[in-house]
């Protein structure tokens, strides 16, 4: 078997010595950014004791092939699987499907761009006695800055003048012009930066080299603390634990206080700005730090440090000795977290609205969304374990989990508050798990969100919330009534200000596992009235984009006059104006009950009561009821989960079991039914038994198992007793 390790590269017979040189050349620059090179030809591979792990050229995860990162071999592999290997060139043309005969020149030449070299056509002949010079003399330092693919971008060239001082130019390799990069200017150790959670942010690239060189995964923004802030490109810094080592001056400490609220615009975890010990001298540095031999791990993890909050203000800062632990890892959420039978989908309210959701109820004003969801919240609060009939709201029924729910409403004091709960009578176990804030009480308006000099932000009442809400445990629901009050930027107009405000509601969900909701307003009336739930969706006040963040939303339209009246005539009840709506889910990211439902106000209270099954049941002739419930009685045998007469396991204490249309007919009225079905002759319900029983009480149909005498019950049928 060849030796790879051994082997040069096997391209080379042939050519000339100038075309051998640039071979030779290309191939060192490589192997000075070996793992740039290999994180952009074989993304999936790994980094691990000093090589380079992938598990084949085609990219695929894996540790079967091997690449060496540094040292004379630096670019050599070689696959155990398949016995193939040679260096860094040949390997380049395998991941980029070319021939290393045919099409060497182009190989080259592909190199050579993402080097951010000209072709070599274009290439000046290389003066290898000395560096390169222009006014300032010869450059002392030099360091190349990437972007996250490993592209050269630009280079940073340092001078040192004759008068002491230093000066540095930079060179866009795009332009090929001595001036900054056009557009946003790259991190250096961009690529580096790559899957590392915890970074360090220093002031100039000698202090990153230095952290480097030890270890630490360091970086800088260009012209170090001369950097606008708005130039450079923060991005590469979301989800990181930053921590600032900023110079011992007070250039030094400004410049880390800018770096920290840019991290912190941009989406750091964590930012804190380490404090140079007093004992140093002034200007004192992380270069200088690994200069003097200090066990830089330790100091850092001792160190006094002062975390920098979203405030994004120097002075509201907190001291600590080690960076906050992450929120995540990127590489514990693999496909293996995603194997085998997902979780099934948890409901606040059964096939209507899950758990764990940010959405909205938008209705116009007057309509009673916020007494819609007040009742809601003292629904949520008010289940208690083991109910076989879990109170019903938004056209499904709560499923029967103990929780708390929240509603902080805006626009309600605490008196009207209390009137309107004296009007729901909640009947509560624990009063612990209602929550209703009146922010006119407690200050007034609360903006989760707000406009900043760049666009829309989180404010700090959102993190003090966040704060509040992570003590309950079970928090199932939280309600922001109504929407316009909780932000201060403009999401009616501003895309981007209710993309954030519904992100914001999404993380409190994520974070809490409740369902988060909030009210809003339908647009001034049109011409057009609102008939169906796709007119009421596009008449949601504000951009599409406050509808499309929210993952639910739920609307409430007039119905029109006329067709009201019918509908109040049908219930026997007196027509009002503005006392009849309908309701829908129009908007939700997974399958739901999207029925259109019938709302009547409760004059009482003002409670808009879903009244679609009380309607259907006043309308629907007899003999359907009746065909309904055999079908489900026969069901319900034939399952082994038979229903009797009266009693525990009866038709009525188990209506939850029946069709919906069921669900709110007296007991009288569905008993009544049932005797109706057996007394018919034939009969179309009868008595049965179990096997092995001497008592006919389980309801079927004639010849069925129970009828029979032989049916068997499924363990674990819904409170069915024998």
């Amino acid at each position: 078997m060849m030796d790879f390790n051994q082997s040069g590269p096997q391209t080379n017979a042939g050519l000339s010595s100038e075309a051998r040189h640039n071979v030779e050349r290309l191939k060192e620059c490589m192997q000075g950014r070996m793992e740039s090179v290999l994180s952009y030809l074989l993304p999936a591979g790994k980094v691990r004791s000093g090589k380079f792990y992938v598990g084949d050229v085609q990219g695929n995860p894996g540790d079967s092939m091997e690449v060496e990162l540094t040292g004379p071999k630096a670019g050599m592999w070689f696959d155990h699987a398949t016995g193939q290997g040679s260096d860094i060139i040949e390997l380049w043309a395998v991941v980029r499907h070319l021939d290393t005969r045919r099409d060497f020149p182009k190989i080259l030449d592909e190199i050579a761009n993402w080097l951010g070299e000209a072709p070599q056509a274009m290439r000046p002949k290389p003066n290898r006695k000395s560096p390169p010079t222009d006014d300032l003399g010869p450059y002392t330092g030099k360091w190349d800055y990437f972007n996250k693919d490993g592209q050269l971008i630009c280079c940073m060239y340092r001078y040192d003048l004759p008068n002491g001082k230093k000066t540095y130019r930079p060179y866009d390799v795009k332009t090929g012009k001595k001036q900054d990069p056009e557009g946003f200017w790259p991190l250096y150790h961009q690529p580096k930066m790559a899957g590392i959670r915890d970074i360090v942010f220093v002031e100039g690239e000698k202090c990153a080299d230095a952290l480097l060189s030890v270890g630490i995964v360091a970086a800088t923004s260009m012209h170090g603390a001369k950097a606008p802030v708005k130039k450079t490109d923060w991005s590469p810094l979301v989800g990181k634990n930053l921590l600032i080592w900023p110079d011992k001056d007070k250039v030094g400490w400004d410049y880390a206080v800018n770096v920290a609220h840019a991290a912190l615009q941009a989406g750091a975890l964590s930012v804190a700005i380490l404090v140079p010990p007093g004992d140093k001298p002034k200007k004192w540095d992380a270069a200088d730090a690994v200069a003097e031999g200090m066990n830089i791990h330790e100091f850092m993890a001792n160190a006094e440090r002062q975390v920098m909050q979203h405030a994004f203000s120097a002075s509201v800062t907190t001291l600590a000795t080690a960076l906050p632990a992450p929120r995540f890892d990127l590489l514990d959420w693999t496909f293996d977290r995603f194997l085998g039978p997902p979780p099934e989908r948890k409901w606040l309210v059964r096939g209507v609205l899950p758990l764990a959701v940010p959405g909205m109820v938008a209705a116009i004003g007057g309509a009673g969304k916020s007494m819609l969801l007040m009742d809601l919240v003292v629904k949520t609060a008010s289940v208690v374990p083991g109910m076989s009939m879990p109170p019903r709201a938004m056209g499904g029924q709560l499923e029967p989990e103990v929780g708390t729910a929240v509603m902080l409403t805006a626009e309600d004091d605490q008196a009207e508050v209390h009137r309107r709960l004296h009007g729901l009578s909640p009947q509560l176990n624990n009063h612990a798990r209602l929550i209703v804030l009146p922010l006119p009480n407690v200050g007034g308006a609360m903006p989760l969100v707000s406009a900043g000099r760049d666009g829309p932000v989180l404010t700090e009442e959102f993190d003090r919330l966040r704060n509040s809400l992570s003590v309950i445990r079970d928090l199932r629901l939280l309600v922001f009534d109504p929407l316009q009050s909780f932000t201060g930027a403009d999401v009616n107009a501003d895309p981007a200000a209710g993309t954030l405000f519904f992100a914001a509601l999404g993380r409190l969900a994520a974070e809490t596992g409740a369902t988060v909701l909030s009210t809003h307003h339908f647009r001034k009336a049109g011409r057009s009235p609102i008939v169906t739930a796709q007119d009421a969706r596009e008449s949601i006040r504000g951009t599409t984009a406050l509808v499309d963040s929210g993952r639910w939303s739920y609307a409430l339209w007039s119905v029109e006059e006329n067709e009201a009246e019918k509908i109040c005539q049908n219930m026997n009840i007196r027509f009002k104006r503005d006392s009849v709506f309908r309701g829908a889910v129009v908007k939700s990211n997974w399958p739901t009950d999207k029925t259109v439902r019938v709302y009547v106000r409760d004059p009482s209270t003002g409670l808009l009561m879903d009244r679609t099954t009380d309607l259907h049941v006043m309308t629907t002739p007899e003999h359907e009821l009746a065909d309904l419930l055999v079908n489900a009685i026969k069901q319900a045998s034939e399952n082994g989960r038979p229903f009797t007469h009266t009693g525990g396991p009866g038709v009525f204490r188990q209506r939850n079991r029946l069709p919906a249309v069921f669900h709110n007919i007296s007991r009288t009225r569905i008993e009544a039914l049932v005797q109706q079905l057996m007394n018919e002759r034939p009969p179309r319900l009868v008595k049965g038994m179990a096997t092995g029983s001497h008592e006919p009480k389980w309801l079927d149909v004639p010849n069925g198992l129970f009828a029979n005498g032989c049916g068997e019950f499924v363990h674990g049928a819904d409170n069915v007793e024998r």
